[in-house]
């Protein structure tokens, strides 16, 4: 499991350092008003991807080892496509923040993206970890590569080299998950009727709990944006998704240890088991994660105005007051999924919905008050609430103590000593 783990990070860190140069040319070559575009169209496909994945979702993960390919497929793709199609319309004609041109390719994109993340997460139900990661690994790969062709070579000013990129990324992820899982495409054959019933039920019944979470963590995370481009202008969003972007890149410590997590212990059904595991990765995120928000907090202005331009040196401050709650919700996370696993995930829209409240509160009063900070107030204050709620319960249940959390100086030393273990077999393993 910790060579997993490793490789999972690794695979984050680099997708992490293109996705930080994916910011860096759109923010150098359409300003903050473009970058503000950009985030506002991918979240909005973020939005659509929330309703596809409550039959397309995590319960894809949690239902691999009981179900066949072909019961997971087929309702999982039947429901991304009507998905895309009503939520295209409903966006084309509720919200004017984006063009009519814009919505299409919006609707497009999420069928593509959720029809990618099918294979995605049928490979982590199979514990096939390393394939998943390449697969994941891609599309900033290929985001990239289209943006420098277009901004840099071409020249060109506009949104629509995202568009483009976002397409060439969405559909090689797609085309490489068919080609991963070939043996399973292969023998895929549409059954009667009854072959689906059960699963689809179990799709159901865990997707809806567990994206009633996501919805709710949607807005959590989210509304920010929306309300800045109400109260202000994209540029002002343009400015504060890059901030948040550099802090949430953080989660990528806790994310590489949860997907692990949550795919070991859904095959598992020893709960206590499962509370120690979840309790040893959290004391290595959490110490991990501090290090990093520490270096992150200390970089200056002029650090993010050379990288960004000059529209962005308010990061910096942003950053700062993002920080706390950046690290308070790297325990979100892993308790998150260790609740996921055992499918329990009303647990998580509970602590979700305690976050909502704080954002919609806090939201709706600083932001237009205090702008971008008071953007970073808001989400800090709801990231650690999240937190706390889940801790909370999961102290009660697995009868830890707070002090639990803490990292013993055995413990340093042996994950040290794990950790060279899994470098020194690999050396070897490479001669």
């Amino acid at each position: 499991m910790f060579k997993k783990i490793l490789n999972t990070f690794g695979t984050k860190i680099a997708a992490a350092i293109i996705n930080f140069l994916i910011a860096v040319v759109l923010s150098q070559t359409i300003g903050d008003v473009g970058k503000g575009t950009q985030s506002i169209l991918l979240t909005t496909i973020t939005f659509i991807l929330i309703f596809s994945e409550i039959v397309s979702g995590e319960s894809i993960v949690l239902l691999t080892p009981r179900h066949t390919f072909k019961q997971i497929l087929i309702p999982s793709a039947l429901w991304s496509s009507l998905i895309a199609v009503i939520m295209g319309f409903a966006i084309g004609q509720f919200y004017p923040g984006l063009n009519a041109d814009l919505v299409i390719h919006v609707a497009i994109l999420s069928l593509i993206s959720s029809l990618s993340g099918i294979n995605f997460r049928y490979l982590i139900g199979k514990e096939e970890i390393k394939k998943a990661n390449y697969n994941t690994l891609l599309q900033p790969v290929l985001i990239i590569f289209t943006l420098l062709i277009y901004y840099v070579f071409l020249k060109k000013t506009d949104i629509y080299g995202y568009i483009i990129a976002l397409y060439a990324a969405y559909s090689g992820s797609f085309l490489l998950g068919i080609w991963m899982l070939r043996d399973e495409y292969a023998n895929l054959k549409i059954g009667k009727k009854t072959d689906y019933q059960g699963v689809l039920k179990d799709l159901f019944k865990y997707g809806f709990l567990n994206q009633t979470g996501h919805f709710v963590q949607f807005f959590n995370l989210r509304l920010s944006y929306y309300l800045l481009d109400n109260y202000m202008d994209k540029g002002r969003v343009g400015v504060f998704s890059n901030a948040v972007s550099l802090a949430e890149a953080i989660w990528i410590i806790s994310n590489s240890i949860a997907l692990v997590q949550y795919a070991h212990i859904a095959n598992t059904d020893d709960r206590r088991y499962a509370q120690k595991l979840t309790l040893d990765l959290t004391k290595i995120c959490l110490a991990i994660s501090a290090l990093a928000v520490i270096v992150l907090a200390l970089l200056p202005p002029q650090v993010y105005i050379f990288v960004f331009g000059d529209e962005f040196g308010e990061m910096a401050n942003i950053i700062r007051i993002l920080a706390p709650g950046v690290l308070l919700y790297c325990v979100f996370l892993i308790l998150g999924h260790y609740y996921s696993g055992i499918g329990r995930y009303q647990m998580n829209t509970f602590a979700s919905l305690c976050g909502l409240t704080i954002t919609f509160v806090l939201g709706f009063t600083l932001i237009p008050r205090l702008d971008v900070a008071g953007a970073a107030l808001t989400s800090t204050i709801s990231y650690s609430v999240n937190a706390i709620f889940l801790f909370c319960f999961f102290l009660k249940e697995s009868n830890f103590k707070w002090r639990d959390f803490i990292l013993t100086k055995t413990e340093v030393t042996d994950y040290f000593s794990e950790l060279k273990n899994q470098f020194f077999n690999k050396s070897s393993e490479n001669e």
